[in-house]
């Protein structure tokens, strides 16, 4: 965040440097995924990525479960300390495993979500800087509730792109290394 300000504050600097004020426009991102439906396909598509991946695993708990269960009656009656100690070893090893496999799920999942509003903001770049232009304005902010504190309703564009992106098919793709992209589509009709 402090970035984005010292940025803006260069911007304004330079802008006012060339005797010009800057033309500031906000475009509240969150809203125009709502109003457009893109919020939802991307929250179906990165629930149907974690149903898949809690599937998966839970199919490698159930055969990381069958592993020790299957060293368990290999153990002779009364268990070894050997016996004991392999069985623990056995234990720990697939508890791992699952934690990390647990752990590369989120980061997908995490990842995912990143591609999404990636892929989303790509797409409405043009519409977005469509709109400015016409205003006569230079700069357009993503107004994420973190670095907009106030937006005056002159300056949020929020609306008009909306109003651009009608009719307009927006693409939202889940690509995995192992299954084909998902892809969900919604052709976008302002309501």
């Amino acid at each position: 965040m402090r970035k984005k300000l010292i940025l803006l504050a260069l911007i304004g600097l330079f802008l006012s440097g060339c005797g010009q004020s800057p033309s500031v426009a906000v475009l509240d991102m969150e809203r125009l995924a709502k109003e457009t439906g893109l919020e939802k396909i991307s929250s179906d598509l990165l629930d149907k990525t974690r149903e898949e991946l809690q599937a998966g695993l839970q199919a490698q708990q159930e055969e990381l479960k069958a592993q020790v269960t299957a060293q368990q009656e290999k153990m002779s009656d009364p268990p070894t300390q050997a016996e004991m100690q392999q069985l623990a070893e056995l234990s720990a090893i697939a508890g791992r495993q699952l934690q990390q496999a647990q752990q590369k799920a989120n980061i997908t999942l995490q990842q995912l979500g990143r591609n999404l509003a990636r892929q989303f903001r790509a797409q409405i770049q043009p519409h977005a800087r469509r709109v400015a232009v016409l205003r006569g304005m230079s700069l357009v902010l993503q107004d994420d509730r973190n670095t907009v504190f106030v937006a005056l309703p002159e300056i949020d564009i929020t609306d008009a792109v909306i109003t651009e992106i009608k009719g307009v098919t927006i693409e939202l793709k889940a690509e995995k290394k192992d299954t084909p992209a998902q892809e969900e589509s919604v052709p976008v009709d302002g309501n």
